[in-house]
């Protein structure tokens, strides 16, 4: 279901910066259909909630034509007041499915042209002519009442002449609403107040306008810059399950809009998106991020090559001081010179030798096979 807020004064974009520049602000008949194309087309809904006190007819009869045509489920709420033209408005939606708050007030009237309104010279052909267009829009109006309210010509005529406000109980008898709407708080014990209640904090916030957007809102009201619709939180879910808030009314997100919270966060077509100070600064596609890994890994085998011929120059560079040190001792003489030869201990047997005798190494294996040998002959000889 969409909500619809018409909580302003209804108004041309071309009059628009005339509110502005009063302090006060205005909805138009394209605020409220790009309200509509914006609505999914599967939401089949539209529930407005109404508090206007009406403004320009043509304004007032093209969203009323607009809500009618868009084929949705209209329900139109009276939160405050509706007069004049809103009451139009309030008439989009089928008598079933409109309702007022208990407090809520309506006023219709009869057309007329406001005091200091440009009506040029005036003369007795334009008082005709003046006459004539009020008499229309009256007709038009009427007709409209009559038609989607079910009361009779008659007594909404008299009403509007009353050109006074009137309640609930009293839309409900007119066929304007077709129910009160109660309140889901409602009581039978005395309230209480809340004493930790920050008064401070129910008063309506100062509307703030920066120089650019009153260049802006001067630039729409002159028609030499195309307006463009009012920002909707868009809540995107991450690749991780987190949620980002982008203010942007369709389409995809692009560097520039404000978002929340801060952070880099990867979507789940592989996007990354970077919020910095509420805003977004930079968007990544998956392919820069392939780029940018191929890029690492090409760089630590980069490294890695430098690495490995560093290790060999070392290697290289200490052999040559090697080889430097020999032949500056005296070369390969001088190398076999001071190797020698060395028998490990135990490997190796000297026995006693007689003078006069030379003496050779005799293993440890040959030592044994002789004492072996001689013990068998001294046993054989025995024998014999």
């Amino acid at each position: 279901m969409a909500k619809l807020y018409i909580n302003k004064d209804i108004a041309a974009d071309a009059d628009k910066v005339k509110y502005w520049l009063t302090g006060n602000d205005s909805i138009s008949f394209p605020d409220i259909q790009g309200f509509i194309d914006w609505i999914p087309n599967d939401d089949n809904r539209i529930d407005i909630e109404l508090h206007s006190c009406g403004g320009d007819c043509t304004e007032a009869y093209a969203i009323y034509d607009a809500l009618r045509a868009s084929g949705k489920e209209i329900s139109c709420k009276v939160v405050g007041n509706a007069a004049s033209m809103a009451t139009v408005i309030l008439l989009a939606a089928p008598l079933e499915r409109r309702s007022a708050y208990q407090h809520a007030e309506l006023l219709i009237h009869s057309p007329y042209y406001p005091s200091g309104a440009r009506v040029g010279d005036i003369t007795l052909a334009k008082l005709e002519e003046l006459k004539s267009d009020l008499e229309a829009e009256k007709e038009k109006i009427l007709n409209l009442y009559v038609d989607r309210t079910g009361q009779s010509r008659e007594v909404l005529e008299a009403q509007m002449a009353t050109d006074s406000w009137f309640d609930a109980e009293k839309a409900i008898e007119l066929g304007f609403v077709s129910s009160i709407v109660p309140a889901a708080s409602a009581s039978a014990s005395k309230p209480k107040l809340n004493s930790n209640l920050n008064i401070e904090s129910m008063a309506k916030e100062e509307k703030k306008v920066t120089v650019a957007q009153a260049f802006h809102m001067l630039g729409v009201a002159l028609g030499v810059v195309k307006e463009t619709p009012e920002a909707v939180g868009m809540v995107i879910t991450t690749s991780t399950g987190d949620e980002l808030t982008v203010e942007r009314e369709e389409g995809e997100i692009q560097v520039g809009d404000p978002a929340s919270p801060d952070g880099e966060f990867v979507l789940e077509d592989g996007r990354t998106v970077i919020v910095v100070d509420g805003v977004i600064t930079e968007i990544k596609d998956p392919s820069s991020n392939e780029e940018d890994t191929q890029a690492l890994k090409d760089r630590i085998a980069e490294l890695e090559a430098e690495n490995a011929s560093l290790k060999s120059s070392a290697k290289s560079e200490t052999d040559a001081r090697i080889i430097a040190a020999v032949e500056k001792a005296g070369g390969e003489a001088w190398l076999k010179k001071a190797t020698g030869s060395y028998v490990p201990a135990g490997r190796s047997y000297t026995p006693q030798a007689k003078k006069g005798e030379e003496t050779k190494p005799v293993s440890l294996v040959e030592r044994k096979l002789e004492e072996a040998i001689e013990k068998n002959k001294k046993r054989y000889s025995k024998k014999v």
